[in-house]
């Protein structure tokens, strides 16, 4: 029991601002893989169910920057700096250790700064539709797949890892964290729209992860900017996918 709450509160901790971040011996943190998706779910809850509720009914745009800062602010704008370092090493075309040099600068980038534009209007743009449809189970979705599309990441990348808080997570990918996780998408994705929701989420997802480990394997590894941006990649994906979803008519969602 105490290994299951130490591997829930590593997770939260490193994911969110919900538990104090601590020190933990590798194998709890590779542990936490497990709870991913729990920690997306509770984010995704946290975050919506006061819009859902009613608060500022009829106002999307300030609904969906609220929500959007409120994400920022729970999980540190964490998985945002993958996202932006990779973008960085990717739009260098650069080869080798500076491919590697690129993505660990901490310094942003054109193509970093591009990315981080496209990605926060996009989720922006994305979160007003899904509020102005009163589709908000699509936009709690956003936070469960998001790091589902981790957990799929790290699970493709075991082998390909590099030294540092990567590694950990890769090496906690194992094939059934990763069917959990999938299981875990395809219940709410189903409850949500059925197959008109399944379908878009899948391909988008699908493209993602195609991209990710494409390039993990044109560099000979990933690391843990990868995940981050499989995170981003993912929510963007369940909202866009929401977004497609709402053009058909019979749809289940709340």
């Amino acid at each position: 029991m105490k290994f299951l709450i130490d591997s829930f509160t590593a997770c939260l901790g490193f994911l969110t601002r919900l538990a104090p971040p601590r020190m933990y011996e590798n194998h709890v943190f590779a542990a936490a893989m497990w709870w991913f998706g729990v920690v997306g779910l509770i984010l995704g809850t946290l975050l919506v169910t006061p819009f859902a509720v009613g608060v500022l009914r009829g106002q999307p745009w300030i609904q969906a920057w609220l929500l959007l800062g409120g994400s920022l602010t729970l999980t540190r704008g964490l998985h945002w700096d993958g996202w932006a370092d990779l973008f960085d090493g990717w739009g260098s075309n650069a080869t080798g250790d500076r491919f590697w040099e690129i993505v660990k600068d901490s310094r942003n980038g054109a193509f970093g700064v591009i990315a981080l534009i496209m990605g926060l209007s996009g989720q922006l743009l994305l979160m007003h539709q899904l509020f102005a449809a009163q589709a908000y189970g699509f936009i709690f979705f956003a936070f469960i797949f998001g790091r589902a599309m981790c957990v799929f990441t790290a699970y493709l990348g075991r082998k390909m890892t590099r030294p540092g808080q990567g590694k950990l997570s890769m090496d906690g990918a194992t094939t059934p964290v990763a069917l959990f996780h999938l299981c875990m998408v395809l219940f709410f994705a189903w409850i949500l729209g059925g197959w008109r929701y399944v379908l878009p989420v899948l391909c988008l997802g699908a493209i993602g992860l195609t991209e990710l480990y494409s390039l993990g394997r044109k560099h000979g590894a990933m690391n843990g900017d990868f995940l981050g941006a499989a995170v981003i990649w993912g929510e963007l994906s369940a909202m866009l996918a929401g977004c497609i979803a709402l053009n058909f008519t019979g749809l289940v969602f709340f």
